[in-house]
């Protein structure tokens, strides 16, 4: 552990059958480790173009306050998504930068992917992305809407059970 705590944006993505429960499951597990200060709403993201609900995941980020580094907090994240059902992922750590074959931070997504975009914006808008000098606040006004989602529910719905 380290000596001060630690700012994150973590992404959770997992399967819309049976998923607000997955999900709740995984946070109940995330505050053994630390403190979710905000969290964006939960989308829906259709895996194809059929959009039908049995193939899409549901997806959302947390603004996570933890005391573990980077390396113990990915540990972690293996450990909760062992069966593979949710995909836990750390966007950003503080503001620390890194470009190594087994962790890339800030994570190329939170500027590629247009709904982890504006998810990240909702939970932490005012965070300054290091490499692009922007906040996400305005990263996300720049990038148009993500057609391949919608809004599902909102974040609290999983924070508070």
């Amino acid at each position: 552990m380290t000596e001060a705590a630690s700012q994150t944006l973590v992404h959770l993505s997992t399967n819309l059958v049976g998923g607000t429960l997955a999900a709740q499951s995984v946070v109940a597990k995330l505050l053994k480790i630390g403190n979710i200060v905000s969290s964006s709403s939960v989308y829906k993201r259709y895996l194809s173009s059929a959009r039908v609900d049995i193939n899409s995941n549901i997806e959302v980020v947390f603004r996570f306050k933890t005391e573990c580094a980077a390396d113990e907090l990915l540990w972690h994240f293996r450990q909760y998504s062992a069966e593979k059902k949710e995909k836990l992922q750390l966007l950003v750590f503080d503001e620390l930068v890194v470009l190594a074959p087994q962790i890339t931070l800030p994570n190329p997504s939170l500027h590629t992917d247009l709904l982890v975009v504006r998810c990240a914006a909702e939970a932490w808008p005012d965070y300054e992305h290091p490499i692009i000098q922007k906040s996400l606040r305005e990263i996300a006004a720049q990038s148009p809407p993500p057609l391949d989602s919608e809004f599902f529910l909102q974040g609290k719905t999983l924070v508070d059970f």
